[in-house]
């Protein structure tokens, strides 16, 4: 009889593929009849794992009441079921195989899931004495307190920082990350020193899989974790070698200090509730045309589709130009800019036909679109972190019968430290500024000679 709960030993291939995949499709199918009595749920594509997080943005339980509440409590309790039985397989399989104890705890996430399980249901056997590099194990119930620590603070503080207190600032990218490696690095050394190397090994492992896991509850996506990835870890890295310090320093100390450290956490998110991240900056970008002003006015105040492609970073998911309008003329004009995430609305406050068009931001579109398995990402930076403020076109002949166009614009980051995200701000206005005054000049150019050819 194969033991489906515990975590110890080891588990042949075809025994561990039938459990597995026995438990997964019970899951599977057990979705399907959920979603089908009680909508809507979302769509239940990607969600292979713990989807209440997935249909709490359509009201959670209450959704329906009655039935739904039930379906909903029921699907919780067979995913935690289900997600045990599929990490205890896991944990075996790879002792049998001699694989990454760390890497196979994707089996609980969704997307990686299935990748992982058939990872490790055809890996050959090996035995720990063939691997190579030859390293000294971390102890298992070691490196699962602490990843496990590492997670669990992980999606506690983003949760607290970006859906309760709505800031992104020193408390969540500096003071976070470095208390999930103090909390980890302890853990991981409370009983014995496992050595620094072991200790970053399982601190890196506990942010990896506290990013996955923030993909798997839909909090946040791809983008944002790669933009933060490298303060984050720097962070994690220096916090799991104190919490090692710590641990060595004191080897008899109690439990309750890991504790503590948690509870003080909400005081250190409040700072920036205090003092909130924010950093003001302009942008002025010019271009030289080849074309009088007037056909540069004409090309700014009916601007068309821009039909260049935009760079790769904005193609997977930050917001570029697309098209705008003018609706009416003078001041008072509402400009409509069209975005890849969205629509922005400006009115117009300054109208001088061949020499200045000016206007103010009313709205803007979201900064990004998230790259997810989930349709809804539930990450509040992507609105309203990043505005801008107001922009400037400046109509400038040039003695050589050419035209400078110059763009200034104002905008607002609340996002901290400013001195990491602001260059790629910066880097992103001014992308997006170059590829909408290169469309520009190009009107302005085409139809500049279309007129000396008649």
């Amino acid at each position: 009889m194969i033991s489906l709960v515990r975590f110890k030993g080891t588990i042949e291939q075809k025994p561990y593929l039938a459990a597995s995949i026995t438990a997964l499709l019970m899951q599977l199918v057990l979705h399907k009849v959920v979603y089908h009595l009680v909508r809507p749920l979302g769509d239940g594509t990607w969600t292979f794992m713990f989807p209440a997080v997935t249909v709490s943005g359509y009201g959670g339980f209450a959704v329906g009441g009655g039935l739904a509440s039930w379906s909903l409590l029921l699907v919780g309790v067979a995913d935690a079921a289900a997600a045990w039985v599929l990490w205890s397989l896991a944990m075996r399989r790879a002792r049998t195989t001699n694989r990454s104890l760390v890497i196979a705890c994707l089996v609980v996430v969704p997307v990686f899931q299935i990748p992982t399980l058939c990872w490790l249901g055809w890996s050959a056997r090996q035995s720990p004495d063939d691997s190579w590099p030859r390293e000294r194990p971390v102890p298992l119930s070691v490196a699962l307190q602490g990843l496990l620590g590492g997670v669990i603070v992980t999606v506690a503080l983003e949760v607290l920082s970006t859906l309760v207190l709505r800031t992104y600032g020193l408390g969540l990218f500096v003071a976070s990350p470095f208390i999930v490696g103090c909390v980890t690095g302890y853990l991981g050394n409370r009983a014995a020193d496992i050595g620094w190397w072991d200790t970053v090994r399982l601190v890196l492992g506990a942010c990896f899989l506290g990013c996955v896991a923030l993909l798997a509850v839909a909090v946040e996506g791809i983008i944002c974790l790669v933009m933060a990835a490298p303060l984050i870890l720097v962070m994690a890295w220096v916090g799991g070698l104190v919490g090692r310090a710590i641990a060595i320093r004191r080897p008899g100390a109690a439990r309750g200090g890991t504790a503590l450290s948690i509870g003080i956490l909400p005081l250190l998110l409040a700072v920036d509730l205090i003092a909130p991240p924010r950093v003001a900056f302009e942008s002025v970008e010019s271009v030289e045309v080849s074309a009088a002003d007037r056909q540069v006015w004409d090309a700014i105040v009916h601007m068309g589709p821009i039909p260049s492609p935009p760079d790769m970073p904005f193609r997977w998911g930050l917001a570029y130009p697309l098209s705008g309008r003018i609706d009416g003329s003078g001041v008072g004009a509402i400009r409509t800019g069209v975005f890849s995430t969205g629509t922005a609305y400006e009115r117009v406050t300054e109208w001088e036909p061949d020499r200045y068009l000016s206007f103010i931001v009313l709205s803007d579109p979201p900064t990004l679109r998230e790259l997810s398995p989930y349709r809804d990402v539930h990450a509040p930076h992507v609105n309203g972190y990043f505005r801008t403020l107001d922009a400037r076109f400046t109509i400038t002949p040039l003695q050589n019968g050419h035209t400078r166009l110059t763009l200034a614009t104002r905008h607002e980051l609340d996002l901290g430290p400013g001195a990491y995200w602001l260059p790629m701000a910066r880097w992103a206005v001014h992308t997006n500024k170059q590829r909408v005054l290169a469309h520009f000049a190009t009107q302005a150019e085409v139809a500049a000679a279309a007129s000396t050819a008649h």
